[in-house]
């Protein structure tokens, strides 16, 4: 089955552009669909979309989520197969002459009913140069969410994506009795020790 993937938003520096977005009613119950807001509602910064998801679902939201001070993207992508939602945040680079470039990004999965089912996370160092760019080390985590049945045992894999531009990437298939679902999340630095996450 093919899957279609939609991408709803995609913000290349952290910003809150107008006010925040109006909170589900939580009357609405198990009748919410964060498919369904998204698709209707215009969110533009990530401390929006947590603010949505402290509404419907706040046993989703941990410290790291409220604390997004050091989010400088994010996007929003719907799996409409598998009625998940999937959102990116890449983090504030750190750079050190003698140790190059270094960079987090995060990628959490939510159900359409707004609860989260895992997060997925990876770290890289970087050497970079005018003229190259390479990893020097990554890591990566998968986190379970607190009520959630989703495992997985990931795979981290790093090198060059040609040679002015190297990643760290996480990727596995997590599991919850006949369901699975495919999942991977890459870090990249290019020359100039800029970052981007996909």
């Amino acid at each position: 089955m093919k899957k279609l993937l939609a991408t709803l938003l995609a913000v290349s520096t952290f910003c809150v552009i107008g006010g925040a977005a109006n909170p589900p009613d939580q009357g609405s119950g198990a009748d919410f669909s964060l498919i369904e807001y998204l698709e209707t509602h215009e969110i533009d910064s990530y401390e929006e979309f947590i603010d949505v998801i402290k509404e419907v679902s706040p046993e989703s939201v941990d410290e790291k989520d409220i604390d997004s001070r050091e989010v400088t993207s994010f996007s929003i992508d719907i799996d409409y197969d598998n009625e998940i939602v999937s959102v990116v945040t890449l983090g504030e680079a750190t750079y050190d002459r003698s140790h190059g470039a270094s960079n987090s990004a995060s990628k959490s999965y939510y159900a359409s009913n707004g609860l989260k089912i895992f997060t997925i996370n990876v770290e890289g160092t970087f050497s970079y140069s005018s003229t190259s760019c390479t990893t020097l080390s990554a890591d990566g985590s998968y986190q379970r969410a607190l009520l959630s049945t989703w495992s997985s045992t990931p795979a981290l894999s790093s090198g060059n994506i040609n040679t002015g531009k190297a990643y760290a990437k996480i990727s596995g298939t997590a599991r919850s009795g006949s369901d699975s679902k495919y999942y991977s999340l890459t870090l990249t630095c290019d020359t100039s020790g800029n970052f981007t996450s996909y």
